[in-house]
């Protein structure tokens, strides 16, 4: 059997609301299957498109564990506007207290709705134009603010993608909103069940909430902001008890799954998480 090709391009994408997108598509060369290939759809994409592809390249081949399939990532041409995209705008943003002193800016405004319907109502059409692809298997991946946005898809709009992959969510953002509105979804979703077998993934690296061996190393002053800094956001225990809560009050046709990534930190977990979204979402049956 000859082994895939993956073909990458690149294309530039204009929304009236939300501006200009740097899209790359990773695609297979072969003729799609009938129902269309399955899809992944990656925020910061300039960051994770490289492993993705590499990741089909490489485990999409004969008797290898994943299908062939397609990956789409979003980035921007210019100074990005994920603090924008990615956050759900909110009547009053809450300062995180800085252990420096004061506080952190507090940044853009978030749209993350404006966002969510360029994704749906504009980029999708865009690939589904090009390529054909299988609605009943769309995955949306996205890492620390990009995970905020991918559950805050996921209580929001359940609907429209299969599989939620959320690497290390901002679950501390603005005193944790996400918290809140996963016990409305929960709450909403109580009688009832999703349109269809939904997956939720929860990653966090085991380092996210203290430090590492090599950061001990530092200065005395700079770790003790460092810990402080980690302990406040408690990205780890965050994450543990918004997937506790969907174990206490689970929602008919979701799967949550935690994974804590042991000897990872924030900025090292994608390596992992995503490796787990794409073996998971392009598996073999």
């Amino acid at each position: 059997m000859m082994e895939q090709s993956y073909p990458i391009r690149e294309e530039m994408i204009h929304s009236s609301v939300c501006g200009d997108y740097r899209v790359m598509i990773c695609q297979p060369a072969a003729p799609p299957p009938d129902e269309g290939w399955p899809v992944i759809y990656l925020l910061d994409g300039a960051s994770h498109f490289p492993i993705a592809a590499h990741l089909m390249r490489t485990l999409a081949r004969p008797r290898c564990c994943m299908l062939p399939g397609v990956v789409v990532a979003i980035d921007y041409p210019g100074a990005t506007r994920r603090e924008r995209d990615y956050r759900p705008y909110v009547a009053e943003l809450i300062p995180e207290p800085n252990p420096r002193g004061g506080y952190y800016l507090a940044g853009m405004t978030g749209a993350a709705e404006a966002f969510f319907s360029f994704l749906q109502d504009e980029l999708k059409p865009f690939i589904r134009s090009m390529l054909l692809t299988d609605d009943k298997r769309e995955a949306l991946y996205g890492h620390s603010y990009g995970g905020l946005f991918t559950l805050y898809s996921l209580f929001t709009h359940s609907e429209r993608f299969r599989h939620f992959y959320a690497s290390s969510p901002s679950v501390w953002w603005n005193d944790g909103y996400i918290r809140k509105l996963a016990e409305h979804f929960i709450a909403r979703a109580t009688t009832t069940s999703l349109r269809q077998e939904t997956v939720l993934f929860l990653s966090v690296g085991e380092h996210e909430q203290s430090l590492e061996a090599w950061e001990r190393c530092q200065p005395a002053e700079e770790c003790r902001w460092l810990a402080q800094h980690r302990q406040q956001r408690r990205m780890v225990d965050g994450l543990r008890e918004l997937a506790g809560l969907f174990q206490s009050h689970p929602v008919n046709s979701l799967q949550v799954e935690l994974f804590i990534h042991p000897d990872q930190s924030h900025q090292s977990v994608p390596l992992c998480s995503l490796q787990k979204a794409m073996m998971h979402h392009f598996r073999r049956c």
